[in-house]
């Protein structure tokens, strides 16, 4: 089954965090345009985990493990599959950070090291982001991704275990009161974006909705999260932002399901160079930051500076992260 809208959707996500990064482009004068429409651009983040926990479920439902050596090459396979997927490009685009930078004897031969190999090893670090900032959303997928792997050994009880595992860690995270990064990372709400990812599958996979049902729950889903981007109703509990979010992924997945729509060809690919445009876009922030437009002119500033990301995203996605991901899959026979 194709899934162009969740597809889709990873480009919304992934534009939604870019220019919630170049906000501030449209707020001049007395107008905080930036603000108004992209203030809580950043939303893009947690759309990601769901549609991570979402996929994870999707495409490993046909996974079965048996004897304890089918059981580690599984394994070792699904792994091999999520570091192909995520780490190449990020380790490679970190380092062309601190080159353009300048920051190498720091990182090096300084006080940057431990931040470098935390970085590198998607561990946190308390209010201390990673050396290509976008990378503490990189902790989460990491982390996520090793549990759910170690899930599948449960086999049958692989989403029980996993629905467990973060229901407890979630709560204990109102008892405990601890400055580790690790702690505090692995109690955070955030985690159950991508099992409320899991469930969509699991239900999908189960029940039809009907096509009149889907339409105004897509509809529905899609007007609340556009009232919460706006800030046109105040989200002020984290399980109400967990709720809009999913809904709205929710309406995306439907589209699909229930009411098969295609979807365009040039947001389809948006979503393709989702990944590209997400961890590369601050490149182009670096770029352009000494151009300071005036007045109206930043307008057009900001939509150039979007496209632009855009292009240079699609250039990595196709000479970077496509032929990358392609060789190490031969070599890693994933």
């Amino acid at each position: 089954m194709k899934l162009n809208n969740i597809q889709i959707l990873r480009g919304i996500a992934a534009l939604l965090v870019c220019c919630f990064h170049s906000r501030e482009d449209l707020n001049f004068g007395n107008l905080s345009i930036g603000n108004f429409l992209f203030g809580k651009g950043s939303v893009g983040v947690p759309v990601f985990f769901v549609i991570s926990g979402f996929i994870m479920a999707f495409t490993t439902k046909k996974i079965r493990f048996g004897e304890s050596s089918q059981n580690l090459n599984e394994l070792s396979l699904f792994y091999r599959k999520r570091i192909i997927r995520i780490v190449p490009l990020y380790y490679i685009l970190t380092f062309a950070w601190i080159l353009m930078g300048g920051t190498w004897l720091y990182y090096f031969g300084g006080g940057g090291l431990s931040r470098l190999l935390h970085s590198l090893l998607f561990f946190p670090q308390k209010d201390v982001f990673p050396v290509l900032y976008l990378g503490w959303s990189l902790n989460y997928e990491m982390f996520f991704y090793f549990i759910f792997g170690i899930s599948l050994l449960f086999r049958e009880k692989t989403y029980f275990f996993i629905g467990v595992f973060f229901l407890l860690t979630y709560l204990l995270g109102h008892f405990i009161k601890t400055e580790n990064a690790f702690l505090l990372m692995i109690m955070n709400t955030l985690n159950l974006y991508f099992v409320i990812g899991i469930l969509f599958a699991l239900f999908l996979n189960e029940f039809y909705i009907p096509k009149k049902v889907a339409e105004f729950i897509s509809v529905s889903g899609i007007l609340l999260f556009i009232l919460m981007l706006l800030g046109l109703i105040n989200v002020n509990h984290e399980l109400i932002m967990l709720f809009i979010v999913s809904l709205f992924v929710f309406s995306f997945l439907l589209f699909d399901y229930s009411l098969k729509f295609k979807g365009n060809r040039a947001l389809i690919f948006l979503g393709d160079i989702s990944y590209s445009l997400y961890l590369s876009h601050p490149f182009v922030e670096i770029i352009l930051r000494k151009i300071k437009p005036e007045g109206w002119l930043n307008i057009p500033f900001f939509i150039f500076k979007i496209l632009l990301s855009i292009g240079f995203a699609a250039i990595i996605y196709f000479y970077v992260e496509k032929k990358l991901s392609k060789y190490l899959k031969i070599k890693l026979k994933a």
